[in-house]
């Protein structure tokens, strides 16, 4: 009979929050596995089972050796590859548990080994009843809830850890806002029920706004994360006096809340994140914050509860408790065998590319081993990293490519760093190389004569946004695979569907691509005003059709030129009879056009991560996409998506109708912060 395998259960936050319930419902499921697991210290265990991947991924590869590593994606699949972290993460964990169908659906088209463990929750403390003799009515007034309003509750942090006077981007705590700022001036009978520490930045908006609200906390006019974290029994009251809860995130491995309103029949509405279509009707799932107040001004009038909270607290009964993860589990480890263990010398820490690593014990290898440690003795203070960028530079106007590159080679000296063109020699730490434009017969010669550590940006597939190219993309995807030590996929779905056509690249990492936000910023732009021409903008710098020349060309013959005025910038091979077309200008130029304009419109397909449409949301102003391509990730909650000729035109008015919510929700990272990223990255390579 075979002895029980010895389990580390890792990824304690400490703080009581979501990481620690996971911790926590995941080790009453392994407690039902008697005589298959027991719980082992790391030293002794035989497999290490981390609920999140920051920490295990920061430990010493030498502690992990010969274990099989077991990590739960804790957050969206594709946002957890925007961490450096992921650096190393193909060659550490064995296996990814997804807990939702939307992360096991993105594990597996990544090529990742996958199961299926649903996230679950504590259905003893989060019940579909209040526990106690305190009415909920009760409750209400003991804590200052007005018994005749609809409470709308949130219990999630919405305020940056690093500034709490921002929002969090991923809690998306504007869209909260703008639905229950909608709400308020329907003269809906709202009350806003708040919990959970960081609340900072909605609480003043709420104030400013005159939204009735109630925090269960402390006031604390600094970070709070330690102090109002709230038991979860005192959670589950809260739900108990909510009519609704209300997630509005922009991206969740969970959410947990979704999970807990449905365990106390609390209704609650979510976007489309995680865990949230897995559990809710699709009635309760929405997509932009109008849409959202629709629902919800139904259900006020209503006066019933949702329909749908039986059918919420029946799946989280049969398939979202620690009990029923136990025969997951129990297969899971029944085959724990087939996982494969961590041999440790899967990651390179000299960061040189794959089948060209320093060999133990040379001269090299042992000085690459010492000269940090005397620098570090030598130098009061370490010299700033070395980049070097490797693109066909042009001479703006030109493509969003070569405008990227520009604007990171600026950030990245204002961050101090020594930066250099094209120039591979054994000074440079870090080459970062733009996919296939820039000399690669001199790169892959001279990167012959000693190893170098290559972040390869990659964009595309060519296939997709030029309608041909496959031997382009196979060249690309040649070189990255020969030299590469990290790639950067501009987003994710350049990084899916290159996964889809078969191209595995090395170490996958996604960062965004960002402008200058020197040259585009929203401040002292043309206001906008409903009562005069509203002023549409689109731009590009190919003519490529797929950048949308025929659309453009629709839009020209069927726009009411009563309401709108139109201006395309740069080159389209369509000739316009009321849209005024004037040539490519250079980033200054464009940026005052953009300031002029109202709304920005982009009808290109496949569009990897298009710098027209960040120029313009950097610009502030809401976008009206084509619903492909990496548009709606680069827009999220700043604008509309369009199918075709169809809906487009209903999709304008509706921007149109809630343009001062839409543009309030734009959401863009800085170059700089882009910048940091890529620094990151290689800081990691290079310790690693």
């Amino acid at each position: 009979m075979r002895k029980p395998i010895k389990v580390f259960l890792f990824g304690v936050e400490g703080t009581g929050w979501a990481l620690d319930a996971d911790v926590a419902t995941t080790l009453r499921s392994l407690t039902g596995l008697s005589g298959l697991v027991s719980l082992a210290p790391l030293k002794d265990a035989d497999v290490v089972h981390s609920v999140w991947e920051e920490p295990l991924l920061s430990l010493d590869p030498a502690v992990l050796k010969g274990k099989r590593i077991i990590c739960h994606a804790c957050n969206d699949v594709m946002r957890l590859h925007e961490g450096a972290w992921m650096l190393f993460a193909r060659q550490t964990i064995g296996l990814w548990v997804g807990q939702a169908q939307m992360a096991v659906r993105d594990l597996k088209a990544l090529g990742l080994r996958t199961a299926y463990i649903p996230y679950s929750v504590d259905t003893e403390i989060f019940t579909p009843s209040l526990a106690g003799n305190e009415s909920a009515a009760a409750l209400r007034h003991r804590l200052g809830v007005p018994p005749e309003r609809f409470v709308i509750s949130n219990f999630m942090r919405d305020s940056s850890a690093q500034d709490l006077a921002r929002p969090k981007e991923q809690k998306a705590p504007e869209l909260f806002l703008e639905i229950v700022k909608a709400l308020w001036q329907r003269n809906a009978p709202i009350h806003v029920l708040l919990a959970g520490p960081r609340r900072h930045w909605l609480k003043d908006r709420l104030r400013e706004a005159g939204i009735g609200f109630t925090f269960i906390g402390k006031e604390i006019t600094g970070d709070d994360n330690r102090v109002n974290i709230l038991p979860p029994q005192t959670i589950n009251q809260l739900y108990h006096i909510s009519d609704l809860h209300l997630v509005t995130s922009r991206w969740e491995g969970g959410p947990r809340a979704v999970l807990e309103a449905a365990a106390t029949r609390t209704a609650v509405f979510s976007t489309r994140v995680g865990i949230a279509p897995d559990i809710l009707e699709p009635e309760c799932i929405f997509e932009t914050y109008d849409d959202a107040v629709i629902r919800i001004e139904d259900l006020i009038k209503s006066g019933r509860p949702h329909p749908a909270i039986e059918e919420h607290l029946g799946k989280v009964v049969r398939f979202h408790t620690p009990e029923a993860n136990i025969p997951l589990l129990r297969d899971l480890y029944e085959t724990i065998d087939s996982i494969p263990s961590f041999r440790g010398d899967e990651r390179d820490p000299g960061g040189a590319a794959p089948g060209r690593k320093k060999k133990a014990g040379s001269l090299n290898h042992c000085l690459s081993r010492v000269a940090p440690v005397l620098g570090r003795l030598i130098l009061k203070k370490p010299p700033a990293m070395t980049i070097s960028l490797w693109h066909e530079f042009h001479k703006p106007p030109y493509g969003g490519g070569n405008q990227f590159m520009l604007a990171l080679k600026a950030a990245m000296t204002r961050r101090g760093l020594k930066v250099v063109v094209n120039k591979l020699t054994r000074d440079v730490d870090v080459h970062i190389c733009n996919s296939a434009w820039f000399d690669t017969e001199l790169f892959s010669a001279k990167s012959k004569e000693f190893p170098v550590r290559m972040i390869h940006r990659i964009d595309g597939p060519v296939t997709f946004y030029r309608g041909e190219g496959a031997d382009e993309d196979d060249r690309i995807f040649s070189l990255n695979n020969k030299l590469a030590s990290a790639t950067v996929f501009q987003s994710a779905f350049s990084c899916l569907k290159s996964a889809e056509l078969g191209y595995n690249a090395v170490s996958p990492v996604i960062i965004h691509n960002a402008v200058d936000e020197t040259l585009f910023y929203p401040a002292a732009r043309v206001p906008f005003s409903s009562t005069g021409k509203i002023r549409l903008i689109s731009s590009a710098w190919s003519d490529n059709p797929r950048k949308g020349g025929p659309f453009y060309k629709w839009l020209d013959e069927n726009l009411d030129w009563d309401r709108f005025e139109y201006t395309f910038v740069g080159r389209v091979k369509q000739r316009f009879t009321h849209i005024d077309h004037i040539e490519a200008q250079g980033s200054k130029a464009l940026a005052d056009l953009l300031r002029r304009h109202d709304i920005y419109i982009t009808a290109s397909r496949h569009e990897p991560c298009s710098n027209a449409l960040l120029e313009a949301l950097a610009c502030g102003l809401p976008a009206l996409y084509r619903n492909d391509g990496g548009n709606p990730e680069l827009v999220g909650y700043g604008g509309l998506p369009f199918t075709d000729e169809r809906d487009v035109l209903p999709q304008l008015d509706r921007l149109v109708a809630g343009y001062d919510a839409f543009q309030s929700m734009i959401s863009i990272r800085s170059m700089d912060e882009i910048a940091g990223r890529y620094i990151e990255l290689a800081d990691k390579m290079m310790r690693r």
